[in-house]
């Protein structure tokens, strides 16, 4: 069929002339794609609401040769909220920049799309740096990289005394074992917990956590040292979350 429908949120987009945008859009049906939305810019266009950044879409896409191209665009949620707070948009720009990062094109996972359509709602009114935590490690999980959080990573046995966490190994490793892996970070009992909770709870509960900035710094420390492990590469929305000032003094993502 030359034509199909997906719905889907816009990652990114770029203008590229003639009023043109492209975009990188993530959908429930077909995973990660990359299509034209010609004329989108224009101010009289039908398109222009349904393809504007982290809107939560419908579209009816064109099959083309070389790129896919939307014909049709139907608004679902624009997320208005997110630009008229910085701090806000720079959570949801890092989010986007995890899901073009994990994914593979054309490879759907409903369980994903589920996950970002619900942390973009949730950043109307939660804390982001909890979601935007609680995001990475069930992206790393759902894409293969879940971390070993019950046992010692390299030898199996129980977790007791001083705790490390290396993203060479996979997960916690006890102390024994730590000399091994030289990227090893401390990783307190509370931490470790804070860990599973974040990979567990659906991530409307976490407003029941209270987590000092200490450990709030610790979990972002190793989190982020997991992400780059595995994905090899630094992320440039997270570089310039790291310079963010937030509430109460918080910095960084």
């Amino acid at each position: 069929m030359r034509l199909y429908k997906i719905e889907a949120v816009v990652l990114r987009a770029r203008d590229c002339g003639n009023a043109n945008k492209l975009l990188i859009l993530y959908s429930r049906e077909r995973g990660k794609l990359k299509v034209m939305a010609h004329g989108a810019s224009k101010p009289a266009s039908r398109k222009r609401g349904s393809v504007q950044l982290f809107s939560h879409s419908r579209f009816l896409i064109s099959r083309g040769r070389e790129l896919d191209s939307i014909s049709q665009g139907e608004i679902i949620e624009m997320f208005s909220f997110l630009r008229n707070d910085l701090e806000k948009i720079s959570f949801a720009s890092y989010l986007a920049e995890l899901v073009d990062a994990f994914t593979p094109e054309r490879e759907p996972n409903a369980a994903f799309f589920e996950l970002l359509i619900t942390t973009l709602h949730l950043l109307v009114s939660e804390d982001a740096e909890l979601l935007a935590r609680a995001f990475e490690i069930k992206a790393s999980t759902m894409f293969g990289y879940r971390p070993l959080l019950e046992q010692c990573t390299h030898c199996q046995g129980p977790l007791a005394g001083q705790l490390y966490f290396s993203p060479a190994a996979g997960g916690v490793l006890c102390a024994d074992c730590r000399p091994a892996y030289t990227d090893a970070q401390p990783c307190s009992r509370g931490v470790l917990e804070l860990l599973k909770l974040l990979l567990r709870w659906h991530p409307a509960r976490l407003r029941q956590l209270r987590i000092d900035r200490p450990d709030r710094n610790r979990i972002k420390l190793l989190l982020y040292g997991f992400i780059r492990y595995h994905l090899e590469r630094d992320l440039k929305s997270a570089a310039f979350l790291n310079y963010f000032p937030t509430e109460a003094g918080r910095t960084g993502v």
